[in-house]
């Protein structure tokens, strides 16, 4: 006897799709990456501020985008990478990317120069490891110019980008290229040629000598730190060297930025880097600034001695209106972060409050010691400032952090807040012992 014929099943079908709350998906994703790009090198956020703020939201939206699937693609991504708004170029771009487009996003990057920029910065923050083989295979067809952007993105990434450093010819590359080749070396595995390294720090280009200059002193390189003394006062561009001398330096050091005060193309510079120095000689210093009438970097010395002190400048700064201000500089779409030049603001000081202040609060500091808002500096507290110090200061902590960790943690300031947490707990389990020494004292030869 014949069985029954069973009855049809049910057919799943997928809810259709709201188009106008996709729409909308993509245009807030739009206004928040140009957002939150813009908060990543200010000095009004912290890193949880941007993660639980612009950050949470851009990613809410793109995921909307995301589970639209194909056909979301199709009519509203793809049109989206024609457009002249950087925000919705990138946020096109990440959600394709992410749904694994990646050929048409690095052909587009490629072949649209205008639109470049978002594109590379859509490129670096794509979470997906398969990305990583066609950034490598497309390198070597590459013109020297894209060759450097996509070496910049391979290093965001942490890609080792192995031998293809060393055939970049230190006499024959456009200095882009060969600096991006620099900044790449921090992540190779192989041992990079010290000579190759030597050379760029001999370069008399600042773009390529600070390129090797920075990835010298992450390898422990004793030649990068020898630079630093010379370059801090006698080189083109000397905020890195400086720096390093600030953070890495003997007393001796930090008084050679000190005495840099007293040459007027250098002093801005000097008082930025004596801000991450946490001296007692250099709040003393950044307060002499102070005292002078009117000084043109006033607001910057309050800045530092305040950085070291943990003294309140609220209220003792008297701010003028500038030409320009309330214009909002537009985004850069850069990728990594460079060293934040130092701020200015006009106006005056009560310098009196500041040093009727310091007269009562010198005392509990130790000549000897190391401070970040006056509380003695530890390798915990590099950690937790990174977590906890305005944006526009976490390169240079992100920078000091690589270089005492001999590169195993290098934290990119610009990338997705959540991977930078996970960067530093990581950190955190390190042998933090050479984090308190002096980088002349364990720099190899």
């Amino acid at each position: 006897m014949a069985s029954p014929p069973s009855a049809p099943r049910a057919m799943t079908r997928r809810p259709p799709l709201l188009w106008d709350v996709l729409a909308e998906h993509l245009e807030e994703a739009s206004f928040l990456w140009t957002q939150r790009e813009r908060a990543m090198g200010s000095p009004d956020y912290t890193l949880p501020e941007v993660e639980a703020g612009d950050e949470a939201r851009l990613r809410a939206h793109l995921d909307g985008l995301r589970v639209g699937g194909a056909p979301v693609a199709l009519r509203l991504l793809r049109p989206a990478l024609e457009s002249e708004e950087p925000g919705l170029v990138a946020s096109a771009a990440s959600v394709l990317l992410a749904s694994g487009e990646h050929a048409l996003v690095l052909e587009r990057w490629v072949e649209d120069a205008e639109r470049r920029p978002w594109l590379r910065h859509a490129l670096a923050l794509c979470e997906r490891e398969e990305l990583d083989a066609p950034l490598l295979d497309l390198l070597p067809r590459l013109e020297p110019a894209l060759q450097a952007e996509l070496l910049d993105v391979l290093a965001f990434r942490k890609v080792d980008a192995g031998p293809r450093l060393e055939r970049v010819s230190l006499a024959d590359t456009e200095p882009a290229l060969l600096a991006a080749a620099f900044r790449a070396a921090r992540m190779t595995k192989q041992p990079v040629l010290v000579p190759w390294l030597r050379k760029g720090l001999e370069d008399s280009r600042p773009l390529v000598r600070d390129a090797a200059l920075g990835t010298g002193l992450v390898r422990g390189l004793r030649a990068a730190w020898q630079a630093c003394l010379r370059l801090a006062t006698q080189g083109e561009e000397p905020r890195l060297a400086m720096l390093a001398l600030a953070a890495g330096g003997a007393p001796a050091d930090v008084e050679t930025l000190v005495q840099a005060l007293g040459t007027p193309e250098l002093r801005a510079e000097a008082l930025w880097a004596l801000g991450f120095s946490g001296r007692l000689a250099a709040a003393d210093a950044a307060l002499a600034v102070l005292k002078e009438q009117e000084p043109e970097e006033g607001w910057l010395a309050l800045h530092t001695f305040a950085v070291i002190t943990g003294f309140s400048p609220e209220g003792v700064f008297m701010s003028k209106a500038a030409e320009g201000d309330g214009e909002v500089a537009p985004p850069s779409g850069a990728v990594s972060a460079s060293l934040p030049a130092p701020e200015h603001r006009p106006g005056r000081v009560r310098v009196v409050e500041v040093s009727r202040w310091w007269a009562k609060a010198r005392g509990r500091f130790d000549p000897e010691g190391r401070y970040r808002y006056g509380v003695p500096w530890t390798p915990e507290a590099l950690l937790q400032a990174l977590h906890q110090a305005p944006m526009s200061h976490r390169p240079a902590l992100a920078f000091e952090l690589a270089v005492r960790s001999r590169g195993a943690c290098q934290v990119e300031t610009r990338g997705w807040c959540g991977h930078q947490r996970a960067q530093l707990r990581a950190a955190g389990a390190l042998s933090l012992e050479r984090l308190t020494r002096g980088f002349d004292g364990w720099m190899n030869s």
